[in-house]
């Protein structure tokens, strides 16, 4: 049985410090996948399903086999959540190499970020699974980007739905509700041997004492600068006014703060990395309970497209027949002709088995150069936003064949 972890008996972790490059290294830690569940939405599952629900899509998305996942972290709010019952899940899964450690914590806990990243330091073969759960949380609405969300069906509660809060700006605030998120890490390296293609490259990770040394230490002096990180993502235990002045001063802008109590580091560092455009850098502090400050700077990664190819690859996963896939052809065939090339994986035959233990009961499943889109139903505007995505880089990208100009 694997030991429950506490944040207050857990031993320092050594700062993690990656620095800056044009390229990241072959030991370099990403975000192969991150998944979380949708706001202001009443569930009857309990937090060790909820758990279960993300866990599942979350190894779905990466496409890798079940037994390259080694370890899973999961902070949880609730007893109900143990070493044991992880367990349970990863077995029901078919996760049967994944070690399962459960980490007991209601505020925003970043003691499982810190043991991943050890782990993966100190064995750099394997994916780990980071996961939050939370039985009352307030998720942000605002910003919600589509693929960040499960797509897996979600049994609704019996309960009446409550009735959503008024914010001060007029739109409908976040309203109480359970939550889970989980996020797919493991090195480049492995990354490459999977012929994974990640959301993004973790670029720099190190614990100090307090925001404010935190933000000072990235501004001075360090490989990345303050003007190189298009957002920034704060969870902080009070007076966020006090942290948004302190960035004010340094002149740094596009800034969100997230209540310690209502945010866990899973929830925010999937929607961070989903909302980051391809290429830019983005900037998550968060502050534990236990008085360490966590900042963590990440680089989006958008897969290019084939240089033989004029587009982008959709990878559809399929089987004969399947009538939900002729549905979604029809769609993509009416809304998007001519803006990709169709790959059409058969599931049931012979050398496919690997996506057949892993999308046998989802299909239609599709993905764009590489990284996951969709599944069960086409997702329309996340389609949409990836492949404009895709069509700004080539257009920002110069051309190899172009001549330099003399000086």
């Amino acid at each position: 049985m694997s030991a429950i972890f506490r944040p207050q008996c857990l031993k320092s972790i050594r700062q993690l410090v990656r620095n800056y490059s044009p390229k990241p290294s072959q030991n370099a830690v990403v975000i192969a996948a991150a998944v979380r569940t949708p706001n202001s939405f009443e569930y009857a599952q309990t937090e060790d399903q909820l758990a279960g629900l993300i866990i599942d899509e979350l190894v779905k998305r990466t496409a890798v086999p079940r037994e390259e996942f080694k370890k899973l972290f999961v902070c949880t709010s609730s007893d109900i959540v143990d070493s044991d019952s992880l367990s349970s899940v990863v077995q029901n899964l078919g996760l049967k190499s994944c070690q399962t450690h459960a980490i007991q914590n209601k505020a925003c806990s970043v003691s499982g970020l810190q043991m991943s990243l050890e782990c993966l330091q100190q064995n750099a073969d394997g994916c780990i699974i980071l996961g939050d759960t939370r039985a009352h949380i307030k998720q942000q609405v605002k910003d919600s980007m589509p693929s960040e969300l499960i797509t897996a069906r979600m049994r609704p509660s019996r309960k009446p739905k409550a009735t959503a809060n008024t914010a001060k700006d007029g739109s409908d605030a976040p309203e109480e509700c359970p939550g889970a998120a989980a996020l797919a890490l493991t090195t480049m390296e492995t990354a490459e041997r999977l012929q994974l293609q990640p959301l993004a490259v973790v670029r720099e990770f190190f614990i100090v004492n307090d925001n404010k040394q935190a933000i000072y230490r990235l501004s001075n002096k360090q490989p990345i600068q303050l003007n190189d990180v298009h957002n920034w993502q704060l969870v902080v235990n009070d007076a966020p006014e006090q942290h948004l002045n302190m960035l004010a001063e340094l002149n740094v802008k596009h800034v969100r703060t997230h209540d310690v109590k209502q945010s866990t580091a899973s929830h925010v560092l999937t929607h961070t990395v989903h909302a980051l455009p391809a290429g830019s850098l983005g900037c998550v502090i968060m502050e534990s309970g236990d008085g360490r400050c966590v900042l963590m700077v990440l680089e989006k990664i958008m897969p290019a497209t084939n240089p033989s190819k004029n587009l982008p690859q959709l990878t559809l996963y399929t089987k004969e027949p399947c009538p939900l896939c002729d549905e979604l052809l029809a769609q993509l065939d009416q809304n998007f002709a001519g803006e990709f090339e169709l790959k059409k994986v058969f599931i049931d035959r012979k050398e496919n088995v690997r996506y057949l233990r892993l999308f046998r009961y989802d299909i239609p499943v599709l993905f764009l150069n590489g990284q996951f889109l969709c599944m069960h139903t086409l997702n329309e505007k996340a389609l949409r936003d990836r492949l404009s995505a895709l069509k700004l880089t080539a257009t920002a990208a110069p051309s190899p064949a172009e001549p330099k100009k003399s000086k």
